[in-house]
């Protein structure tokens, strides 16, 4: 079966599948155009709903080619997503169409601004070199579920009644207090991964105190991760107002910049130990082999003059 029936196949057998208030409920096939993505959606909305869910039917569509789920599998999994506001998220519609309440949930994206040209043609940004700064919303935020949020567009953007520079003053302010960055060395990072797997795996203290110290010290691993407390869309943060120069700080002088990818960047010391080409290569080599599509920033290394 190819794309175009499997989705509209989809769009008709869903509501079978669905309680009896979706009986009413609009079926909708869309073209979705985020950061680095595009897809086909499928969106079901019951009367008055507000935010819903939009079904990613090309990853659906990805597990029904491999035979790893059926047709009938595909649709009752689409139903499920369907209803998937968690009972612990509520989201207030005020929260995105009011900018006085609006303001205090801004957060900002890093991107590449070539990869999301269609994108940022609908929505205010910045560009900074080949990365493009967008603005966001977060509607709901908890440990338990994540974080939902919309990206901010021209529309949203004249409903508020505010300028471009407005919007970009306020979310600079909010966006430090709503998603703190993180300076970390390599060596602290690496150590949090392994304790977070070996907790998981259930090892004994000892065994991982012993594993743990065979780690390289922070001096011996000069590189160092700016991202946000949440891990996530955290590359961004190095853009805070006085950011850069922050990291400076730490790292006592000049430094390279990684684009590792739009979670985190990679800060290394420009010391003389590394040239600029071979930091390239590193990235481009990372990029291909272990960065998704949908996270990779760019294959540019950048420059930071701590005395400019």
């Amino acid at each position: 079966m190819d794309f175009k029936s499997f989705t509209e196949s989809i769009q008709d057998m869903i509501k079978e599948f669905l309680p009896g208030d979706y009986k009413n409920a609009s079926v909708e096939l869309v073209e979705q155009t985020k950061l680095n993505e595009q897809y086909t959606g499928l969106v079901v909305r019951k009367e008055g709903q507000v935010v819903v869910p939009t079904i990613n039917m090309n990853t659906l569509y990805e597990a029904y080619e491999a035979d790893h789920i059926s047709l009938a599998e595909a649709v009752v999994k689409a139903a499920s997503m369907a209803q998937m506001q968690p009972d612990g998220i509520e989201i207030n519609p005020g929260s995105i169409m009011n900018y006085d309440i609006a303001k205090h949930n801004l957060f900002i994206r890093v991107s590449n601004a070539e990869m999301n040209q269609e994108t940022l043609q609908n929505v205010p940004h910045q560009i900074h070199e080949d990365l493009a700064i967008t603005y966001h919303i977060a509607v709901s935020m908890d440990e338990e579920n994540g974080m939902a949020s919309t990206l901010l567009n021209n529309n949203m953007l004249k409903s508020y009644g505010i300028t471009q520079e407005q919007l970009h003053e306020d979310a600079m302010k909010n966006a430090p207090i709503l998603m703190p960055a993180t300076v970390s060395s390599m060596a602290e990072v690496m150590k949090k991964m392994m304790m977070s797997d070996m907790l998981a795996a259930g090892m004994d203290e000892e065994t991982m105190e012993a594993i743990l110290a065979d780690l390289p010290a922070a001096e011996d691993v000069p590189m160092t991760v700016v991202s946000n407390e949440r891990g996530l869309n955290g590359a961004a943060s190095l853009f805070y107002p006085d950011q850069m120069d922050k990291v400076a700080e730490k790292i006592g002088g000049d430094y390279y910049i990684l684009p590792s990818s739009i979670h985190e960047q990679l800060v290394v010391p420009d010391d003389g130990n590394m040239s600029f080409v071979d930091l390239g290569n590193m990235v481009r080599e990372v990029n291909a082999t272990q960065v998704s599509p949908e996270e990779k920033l760019t294959d540019n290394v950048y420059h930071y003059d701590s005395k400019e």
